[in-house]
């Protein structure tokens, strides 16, 4: 077998163990998540969201804002893979570049007697941006994919009352996806795909808190169509079922918060997906932590989190492949200044039978900063 069919075998594998090809990792977008503190948590956020990346995991949150405020917050990440049961296999790296992951706005007001916020994000969806190289002795080849499906989204949240607060966010679709390749092995390159997105979606959040050290949140995320155009004047229309989550924050003490989240993506309900006899639903638990340290006049959290991550992709059983994602992060409170970081780090180990299996290390990083606008 030539070294480049091997390339090619190699990358359309790498792809498929990600989520079954390029459409089934747009099914898997939600799984990229928002936010440097919500990622050390373990994306165990949906019943806590006070602070902008609330628009992302659950709008009513935004009522627990009582300042102006501003964020940002990017992304990058990097992996290994290596094999057993394949003789001379080549040694495969994966990077992405540094993306920017979210960025917001939100404003406080008063509506009467009604305690309302606004806010505007930019929210990166599913980010595409990776390179895969794939080294052999003396030559590499190289497959690149550039783009993502991105969202701006304006949300506003109303507090009902001491313990009730509800929220809504427009989510407004739009990116692309290109994907070229350099193979050496046989002095090839060029172009091989490009398309864009588009769709809007509609989410409403709840959030409860009987009292300061317990809150419950949850979100809904309502059925839409997310179209894709490819070159070539082609198009098709990927529907894109009901999803919703569910979390819950226990304030143990002034300094430790407990979080866990549930999170329902039923993929078996869009048409995709309906006639595989296969588990395709993307179904997740999440739990975090946060400590904070407090040094003078500055705070310090430290964040612990854990969260399965359930693939669109099958082993030689048929089982859906979960891999297990550890997560930690810290943060540094100055003033009106807020900095925070987070680190994710997924191993896997998938059986394919016939004494043939591929180990996985993947990382992501997430930086951001907020800055609130007043005490």
């Amino acid at each position: 077998m030539c070294k480049k069919l091997i390339t090619v075998l190699t990358i359309c594998f790498i792809v498929a163990t990600f989520a079954s090809g390029l459409q089934a990792d747009i099914l898997n977008f939600t799984y990229s998540g928002n936010g440097a503190r919500a990622a050390a948590m373990g994306y165990a956020f949906t019943g806590i969201s006070d602070d902008a990346t609330a628009i992302a995991w659950n709008s009513a949150g935004l009522t627990q804002l009582y300042s102006m405020e501003a964020s940002v917050i990017c992304r990058f990440g990097f992996g290994s893979w290596s094999f057993d049961g394949w003789e001379n296999a080549p040694d495969i790296e994966t990077s992405s570049q540094f993306q920017l992951n979210f960025a917001s706005f939100a404003f406080p007001f008063k509506a009467g007697d009604y305690n309302i916020v606004g806010g505007l994000a930019f929210r990166n969806i599913f980010d595409f941006n990776q390179k895969t190289t794939v080294k052999y002795d003396n030559e590499e080849d190289v497959d690149t994919e550039e783009g993502g499906v991105n969202a701006i989204t304006p949300a506003i949240a109303v507090q009902v009352n001491d313990m009730i607060s509800v929220g809504a966010a427009f989510n407004i679709y739009t990116g692309s996806y290109d994907w070229s390749y350099k193979y050496e092995t046989e002095g090839e390159e060029g172009e091989v795909s490009s398309s864009n997105f588009s769709g809007t979606s509609f989410d409403l959040g709840l959030m409860v808190k009987p009292s300061d050290q317990f809150s419950i949140g949850a979100n809904f995320n309502f059925p839409y169509t997310l179209t894709r155009d490819i070159e070539d004047d082609q198009e098709y229309e990927i529907d894109v079922p009901f999803f919703f989550s569910v979390g819950a924050a226990f304030k143990a003490t002034d300094q430790l918060t407990l979080a866990f989240d549930y999170h329902s993506r039923a993929w078996s309900n869009s048409d995709i997906f309906k006639d595989l006899d296969l588990d395709t639903d993307l179904n997740s638990i999440h739990a975090g932590l946060e400590y904070l340290l407090t040094s003078g006049d500055s705070v310090i959290p430290l964040r612990l989190g854990y969260y399965s991550h359930p693939l669109h992709y099958w082993d030689y059983n048929n089982d859906q492949v979960v891999n297990s994602v550890f997560t930690l992060g810290a943060g540094l409170v100055m003033n009106n200044f807020v900095f925070d970081g987070a680190f994710e780090f997924e191993p896997a180990s998938i059986e394919y039978g016939d004494g043939f299996s591929i180990d996985q290390n993947n990382f992501r990083i997430t930086l951001g900063g907020t800055f609130h606008f007043g005490n």
